[in-house]
Order: structure tokens, then sequence, then C-alpha cells
């Protein structure tokens, strides 16, 4: 007799979002989110997701979808396109909403939705780097500072600084300068690089014609709070909703839809990442 775990049974789901930046991962069981997990990847995909998978007792079998970047193709895992999983996510939440505005280490993404919160949609940042999740980790690592340097109160009583937005060469001469003249301290850079961010999201927001109603915002910038404050400020029309699982959006979306198209996950751990 078979003592493999009854997935179907418990109504387990396991959806993966593989980010420039991070692997984000997130298992439903009964409707529920039983866990979730953002972990920065440095490159190695596979091993990332194992890492988080045996920390979280995951067995085989239970179905499961990948999305995200190319390099969701590494994984022996049916893959679905981001949209796809941002729909559902919204439609999981269950917010009336205009627009879905997703920021990422490197893209930034705006979806407009209909009533029955289907996409109609999509505008999608340029390759510049300026005002990305990226750009502004690493401008932070370089001046030795970590990513939860924003919650420290000092920052929100800087000031804002000019900064070249143009182009994310540009803008790092712009810190560099700043900091070297004594015309900006740590607490401003950060302060400033985080306007330039919510700045880069009001500009597509309006190129996709969103002047008001709802928005749902997602992606780990979210957790940014002077990110989301400058967004209200600047567009006080627009309310701005931040679902506790916005910074695993994605992968929240494929575990529900991994409930009804996952494929069980590979029941060799050697077997999880094939697809090369």
């Amino acid at each position: 007799m078979s003592t493999a775990p009854n997935h179907t049974a418990s109504r387990q789901g396991l959806g993966i979002d593989i980010g420039s930046a991070s692997v984000k991962v997130c298992q439903i069981e009964d409707g529920n989110v039983a866990w979730s997990e953002v972990r920065p990847h440095d490159g190695d995909l596979p091993g990332t997701l194992r890492r988080i998978l045996e920390d979280k007792g995951v067995t085989p079998g239970i179905p499961a979808l990948v999305t995200g970047q190319e390099g969701r193709r590494q994984f022996n895992v049916s893959d679905r396109i981001a949209p796809a999983a941002v729909e559902r996510a919204v439609q999981k939440l269950g917010e009336q909403a205009d627009a879905v505005v997703s920021v990422g280490g490197e893209d930034l993404v705006v979806y407009t939705l209909d009533k029955n919160l289907r996409i109609l949609n999509t505008f999608a940042g340029n390759k510049c780097a300026s005002g990305t999740g990226e750009f502004f980790g690493q401008q932070l690592k370089r001046m030795g500072l970590k990513v939860d340097a924003v919650f420290e109160p000092e920052v929100a009583n800087s000031q804002v600084c000019k900064l070249s937005s143009r182009c994310s060469v540009f803008m790092k001469s712009d810190c560099t300068h700043k900091l070297n003249k004594g015309e900006a301290d740590k607490h401003d850079i950060v302060l400033s690089l985080s306007n330039v961010m919510s700045r880069k999201v009001v500009d597509f927001l309006s190129r996709a014609r969103i002047k008001k109603g709802r928005v749902i915002l997602a992606g780990g910038a979210t957790k940014n709070p002077h990110l989301v404050k400058f967004l209200r400020d600047e567009l006080p029309h627009v309310e701005f909703i931040v679902p506790e699982q916005a910074p695993w959006f994605e992968a929240w979306g494929m575990a529900d839809l991994a409930l009804t198209e996952g494929t069980p996950f590979p029941l060799l751990m050697t077997s999880w990442a094939t697809r090369r």
C-alpha cells in the first residue's frame, strides 16, 4: 500500500515565482496560506528553491506551478506566464481594482483590469535599471546599508535630493557626488531613491491612464513605506492597496492555480531542475 501524502484530499498547491533577484514560494492548504518565503537567489535558482522546500518540509507529489522570468524553464514543473499569476491572485484577493502595479527587482509592470478582474492591457517598464528595486538595493549596499534601512526613523526625517533618473549610470554618479560633497547623507539618498521609484510608478500609471480609482501594489518594493507614501501623496485620487501577500503576490496566484492546473512536484529531489 502506498504511503505517499494525499495532497488532493487536503487541497494543497505550491506556487513558485522566479524573480530577477529572489525566489518567491507560497503553499496553500485548504484555501489558506500555509507558508510563504522570499529568498535572494544570487544566481543559484535550483539551489535556492531546493533549500526553501527542504526547510519547509515540502513532500513530493504536491501540485505545483512556476512563473517568473526565463529562469522558470530550468525547473521540471509546469509553468505559466506572469499575467496568469497576477490575474489569479487578484481574483483570489477579491478587491475591486482598476490596475495592478508589480514592482520587481528589475521590472515594473502595470496591468489594467476590467470589472471582472481580468487583465485588459499590460504596460511594461523599459530596460533602464534606474528606479528599480535591484538598483535601489545595490545603492544601499554601496553605502554599507541593508534594505531594511528604509525603516530607520532618520529616513523619514530626511530630505529628497534631485537625482538624474534618465539613466542608472547618471543616477549612481549623482548619489556618489552628493555624498562626497556633503550635500546629502545616506538617509537622504535612501529617501531620494524611494522618490525616484515612486515617480517611475506614477509615470507608468499615467501611460495606463490611471489617475483615479483603486490600484493594487505588488512586489518586494511594496515593503518600502516611503515608496508607498510618495505614491499616495502624488496621486491623492488613487487608493493604493498593499495586501499582505504583496511581496509574493505572483507565487500566491500560482499556488491557487496549482490546485486545478498544477502537476505533481517531482518525487526525486535531483529532478527538481532538469530542464536547462
